[in-house]
């Protein structure tokens, strides 16, 4: 099967620079990435294979063949329909449902968000290990990212490092709560290997709610707010809005009452330049009918 190939012409200002330095400046690849294609890829200047320490010239054609991507071997391959909200060559953006995990587990091999977009692939033929870039609760619904390949998984990861992937979700709670930030550090509990706390020696977490609309539903006030994550913590939605008292409706782990037969918790949206083109996308995964309140 076919790797992932790069293909760049030199520009003025990059005349004289030496082809490594051209791959991890001009190409985004980082320098351990560089190491692997050395040994298991390939690099050539106008057709001819070249040495990453030799000079490159203008309008020369440096093109890069990445290392072939295999699964794991041990990771099952299941049919079935994915609400594909978007697709080229570097990303997969998947618009998951609820009740779904994102990825198998030793007691859940198969049938999870990775495992459909394996038998994707395969049916597809898209030569590529699954990258999954933001994990979903179960119970939460909503856009899931998909890196189609290493260069792309590392330069996303890179943005969610620097603040770059603007994450947006959409949560029900009970009552009314106004737009802040939630500053409060996230560990696990004593008592559970799942459940998570707002604990002092816990990992800094920050959650900024951004809207809030209150509507009469349930026969009883709740708010529909839009959050934007800063950091991301296990269940950090879930345990920052529980810690101020208003637990997210159906999240019944955190105290939340069961209006609906899950979390009220949907990822909305996701922004951010794109791995391959620096340009801004963004992409949006609609509301879910359960979900949805009239105002």
């Amino acid at each position: 099967m076919m790797a992932f190939e790069l293909k760049e012409t030199v520009t003025h200002e990059q005349v004289g620079w030496s082809v490594g330095h051209f791959c991890t400046t001009r190409l985004r690849i980082s320098r351990k990435m560089l190491v692997s294609i050395k040994h298991h890829g390939d690099i050539l200047r106008n057709g001819q294979h070249v040495n990453v320490n030799e000079s490159v010239n203008l309008d020369d054609e440096i093109h890069v063949s990445f290392p072939e991507e295999h699964p794991a071997e041990d990771m099952i391959a299941t049919q079935g329909e994915l609400n594909i909200l978007f697709e080229d060559e570097w990303l997969l953006i998947v618009n998951k449902p609820s009740g779904m995990a994102s990825i198998p587990s030793r007691l859940h091999p198969e049938r999870s968000l990775a495992n459909f977009v394996l038998g994707y692939y395969k049916q597809q033929q898209i030569p590529y290990a699954i990258h999954i870039v933001n994990r979903l609760d179960r119970d939460t619904s909503g856009l899931v990212i998909f890196a189609k390949h290493a260069l792309a998984h590392h330069q996303l990861s890179k943005m969610q490092q620097n603040g770059l992937l603007d994450r947006r979700y959409v949560a029900l709670i009970e009552g009314e709560l106004g737009p802040q930030t939630i500053d409060l550090p996230i560990g696990q509990t004593d008592h559970s290997f799942m459940e998570r706390m707002v604990r002092e020696d816990g990992q800094r977490a920050v959650t900024h709610i951004l809207k809030s609309t209150a509507v009469e539903a349930f026969m009883r006030t709740i708010s529909q707010l839009e959050i934007k994550l800063e950091t991301g913590r296990t269940h950090q939605i879930r345990v920052h809005l529980a810690a101020l008292g208003h637990p997210l409706v159906g999240d019944t782990m955190y105290r939340g009452t069961p209006l609906i037969p899950r979390q009220a918790l949907h990822s909305a949206s996701a922004q951010f330049p794109h791995p391959g083109t620096g340009e801004m996308v963004m992409f949006e995964a609609p509301l879910p009918s359960d979900l949805f309140l009239e105002q």
